[in-house]
């Protein structure tokens, strides 16, 4: 089916699952530990992370339209798996019939025999990525699991005063990167009142509110981007900054820098050959350093030029 069956898979998500995500999490969840009960041992998180990460694999699938483009960000989130926790590629084969089981629960009718196909062929398409991906990668460098639930703080919203507050951060906090001399290069010719929303909306979700967020994962977004710690730490600097500004205690600050840093690892780039390219023929996003700041931009990079919306 090759393309035909990706696209179905999309459609099933953006017609029935993204309405009932968290819905179809539980289902999943539910099936796989009743199955497979040794997996409780590898996603111990509460329901906010269990929830997250089923997100995550729902923006995957969505994001195979055009798999070899994103494969190798696929191969290395394979790698992460085994090394951050500890999943063996044995793992993903078991989770096939309870999340099947799930998108059937939930999509009813719509769940065809041919969508049933479609499913079980991206599934398989995108496990061998990563199962091939584990396979090489060197087990003795693997790390203790460890699971990344300080990526989420379910009490935070209500501390901070609820989803009207982190817009006004966000709006002060892109105010600022806009008019950035080095980080606002990242920002030329996008929109600054969609990247405010889909923010608000994603970290409305991380601190426990609604989720409403239905754009990729952070490291879907940003894998053709060269992000440094540099740019990261001050980015962070001016969120700290929006937050304080917005009379919000040092305290919530340090919760929320904590959630936001969770997902650095996704993010940042040693050198720009770490960027994953979309298409042929493109080149890495750079925000060359300003001279006046005392570095020149990596050789080979493309500067910023307009692109479609997207959170940083």
């Amino acid at each position: 089916m090759g393309l035909e069956a990706r696209a179905l898979v999309k459609e099933g998500i953006e017609q029935h699952i993204e309405k009932r995500m968290d819905d179809t999490s539980r289902i999943f969840y539910r099936n796989l530990f009743r199955d497979h009960p040794h997996l409780s041992r590898v996603f111990p998180g509460n329901l906010v992370f269990l929830n997250r990460k089923f997100h995550n694999m729902m923006a995957t699938f969505k994001a195979v339209k055009h798999l070899e483009k994103v494969a190798p960000s696929i191969e290395k989130m394979g790698e992460r798996h085994l090394q951050n926790y500890a999943v063996q590629p044995e793992f993903l084969a078991q989770a096939r019939a309870p999340l099947l089981e799930a998108v059937a629960e939930v999509m009813g009718a719509g769940f065809t025999a041919e969508s049933r196909a479609a499913w079980e062929e991206v599934y398989d398409e995108v496990t061998a990525l990563m199962a091939a991906a584990m396979a090489r990668a060197d087990r003795r460098q693997s790390q203790r699991p460890k699971h990344d639930q300080e990526g989420y703080d379910p009490g935070l919203l209500a501390e901070i005063g609820g989803a009207e507050v982190i817009h006004r951060v966000h709006q002060r906090f892109y105010d600022c990167l806009f008019e950035h001399e080095w980080l606002g290069r990242f920002f030329w010719g996008k929109p600054k009142d969609v990247l405010v929303r889909k923010q608000t909306d994603f970290m409305v979700a991380a601190f426990g509110g609604e989720k409403n967020y239905r754009g990729d994962t952070p490291a879907f977004i940003h894998m053709h981007m060269f992000i440094t710690d540099e740019q990261l730490d001050l980015r962070q600097r001016i969120l700290r900054e929006a937050i304080l500004a917005e009379g919000l205690s040092t305290t919530v600050a340090e919760r929320w820098l904590k959630v936001d840093d969770a997902f650095r690892a996704g993010i940042v780039k040693r050198t720009v050959d770490d960027c994953v390219l979309k298409c042929p023929g493109m080149l890495p996003i750079v925000a060359p350093k300003p001279a006046s700041w005392g570095e020149p931009a990596p050789h080979g990079a493309a500067e910023i030029a307009p692109a479609q919306p997207e959170p940083v």
